[in-house]
């Protein structure tokens, strides 16, 4: 599937998605969704599940299931406790049920809100709270509305990637990252990003960097390069993305595809009658 031509039409992409899938894995999830999160009024699903349906639709959904609940940070810290999630170092929790990984925070407790300076006050502020421009998306459950800026999805029309919230707790982190998307999604690199790479981008960083994506990753992009001296040369060149393509690094993000991410049969056909999941109503959704 081709990019979301329009904010009108990823919606639709998300709200079948949600809301019209009666795949085993959506019944999980929306069974997740109304016992645990339905007490809240405002829950959006932020970053990269909205991102990856903009880019590609439901084929290109690689990603975790992360949450932003706009409640105060006690109760959000009950759900945690009630579905067993472990704190992680963003401020969030992550728990693991059945087949979805699902990260979640309070808007209040998200790390740019605490620790970057950026004033939250609904779930309207989170899309300025990302890393990456790609990420600065949500999609709210109750309201079924897309919230980004006008411009997203022409500077993914542009094939460019950069930075959105400079600050962040895992700079190393955030230069893997860049690598992939780069290479594996044929973008270049805007004005800022390259600023980033430039300042972070050494042989040390580089080291510490192929060691995790090999540890991480069926294909190891940074393994391109000998060293850091090239890795700078190609990913601040405005070609650099584009000449890695050449040497085949066309394979997928990660080792394989979790269940939850593969499209099922009932998917496939669409639904007969009414799809919409017993737990959406439980949402009043």
């Amino acid at each position: 599937m081709p990019l979301a031509p329009d904010l009108s039409s990823l919606k639709q992409r998300l709200d079948s998605y949600f809301w019209r899938n009666r795949s085993p894995e959506m019944k999980l999830l929306n069974g997740i969704l109304a016992e645990h999160f339905s007490r809240f009024e405002r829950v959006a699903v932020v970053g990269g599940l909205a991102r990856d349906f903009a880019r590609a639709g439901r084929a290109g959904f690689r990603s975790d299931v992360d949450l932003v609940v706009e409640a105060p940070a006690d109760e959000v810290a009950a759900v945690a406790e009630t579905l067993g999630a472990k704190a992680n170092r963003f401020g969030g929790y992550g728990a693991k049920v059945g087949v979805w990984k699902i990260d979640f925070w309070a808007l209040e407790t998200t790390w740019a809100a605490r620790h970057a300076g950026v004033s939250v006050s609904s779930l309207e502020d989170i899309t300025r709270c990302t890393f990456f421009d790609c990420d600065a998306i949500a999609y709210d459950l109750r309201r079924r509305r897309v919230m980004c800026d006008a411009g997203y999805l022409d500077r993914l029309r542009r094939g460019a990637l950069d930075v959105n919230l400079r600050p962040t707790p895992s700079p190393e982190g955030n230069l893997l990252r860049s690598m992939r998307r780069l290479v594996l999604w044929r973008l270049h690199s805007g004005p800022k990003l390259r600023q980033f790479i430039d300042e972070h981008l050494n042989e040390t960083t580089f080291k510490h960097i192929q060691t995790t994506e090999a540890g991480l990753y069926s294909l190891a992009v940074s393994a391109t390069w000998p060293d850091a001296w090239a890795a700078r040369r190609a990913l601040l060149g405005s070609e650099g993305a584009e000449e890695q393509l050449s040497l085949g690094l066309r394979a997928p993000e990660a080792k394989a595809v979790p269940v939850a991410c593969r499209r099922s049969h009932a998917e496939r056909k669409g639904p007969k009658k009414d799809a919409t999941p017993k737990a959406t109503r439980l949402l009043g959704l």
